[in-house]
């Protein structure tokens, strides 16, 4: 199984054929970008990526299995990307790799360039402002402010604030990335340091200055991570789905972590917002079913 179509901003479902074809009366894009949309829907190495082992569990066994819908726009944000990635590639100067695919007993993944003089392994990600502040250790505050001006003027308001201090946000990124060098290592590719070059999707606007960026691009060093706890663990998420799909038994619900449930005004906003099996999951329907102010407690 795997996505079969649309799912509209209107919130209507429309399979990839009537979509193209035409067949709609509401289109939300050009027949270029949707049949772009469509494309970026199509990735299948023979394993489960290292990128998808990284998603929950119960998300990947649903989108193997079931039928799906997809947003559109989301395709083209991946579009955008890969892309760009395209780009780089075909801009690496002499002493580069790029777009390197690497295949092991468990995994399939690519790493986006690495600099073989200085061994220096190089990832690029395009990233929401709110994502890059939290990935440089930014974090957001709720303080009252006075309104200066306009109709509520001398009135107080609660603003969001950044400020400096955080936890750097980049677990995924680091487990990611520690997997390949890895992979790398085992290939003969020793790696000495690891970089990400962190680009805006957007420009450096207000919103992102908020948050403490002024400019488009950073780049945030990663960490290494044991070697062997990083097999470990991607073994480990490998064995659960497999076992999972031979089984035909559907993983437990994702853990509240994984279902981004840290905001008390916005709970659980991936099961809303970014995961395309949500009709396909008992438990969103159950806990959940698209109300913002009913949260799910379940760990």
């Amino acid at each position: 199984m795997s996505a079969i179509g649309f799912r509209c901003p209107n919130g209507d479902n429309v399979k990839f054929k009537d979509c193209l074809e035409g067949h709609c009366d509401h289109r939300c894009m050009a027949l270029p970008a949707l049949n772009a949309a469509e494309k970026s829907t199509h990735h299948w190495f023979g394993k489960f990526s290292v990128t998808t082992l990284l998603k929950p569990t119960r998300m990947v066994y649903l989108e193997h299995l079931r039928d799906y819908y997809v947003d559109p726009l989301g395709g083209i944000a991946a579009m955008i990307g890969t892309n760009s990635h395209k780009a780089f590639e075909d801009s690496s100067p002499d002493g580069w790799m790029a777009e390197h695919r690497m295949t092991d007993d468990i995994t399939s993944g690519a790493f986006d360039a690495y600099d073989t003089k200085n061994q220096v392994l190089w990832d690029f990600k395009f990233f929401r402002s709110a994502r890059i502040a939290r990935c440089l250790g930014m974090k957001p505050r709720w303080t009252k402010k006075v309104v200066t001006r306009g109709k509520y003027k001398g009135q107080e308001r609660w603003e969001q604030v950044w400020e400096p201090g955080g936890v750097r946000d980049v677990m995924d990124i680091a487990l990611q990335l520690n997997y390949y060098r890895y992979m790398m290592e085992n290939e003969g590719l020793p790696v000495k340091a690891i970089r990400v070059n962190m680009f805006l999707r957007s420009s450096v606007d207000a919103e992102a200055k908020k948050m403490g960026l002024d400019r488009p691009s950073y780049i945030v060093p990663i960490n290494f991570i044991s070697l062997k706890w990083v097999r470990l663990y991607f073994e480990t998420k490998e064995r659960m789905l497999r076992e999972a799909i031979e089984s035909n038994t559907c993983p437990p619900p994702c853990s509240s972590t994984e279902r981004w449930n840290s905001s008390k005004t916005f709970p659980n906003r991936r099961c809303a917002l970014w995961c395309s099996v949500n009709e396909q999951c008992d438990f969103y329907q159950t806990h959940w079913c698209g109300n913002h102010n009913k949260g799910m407690d379940v760990e």
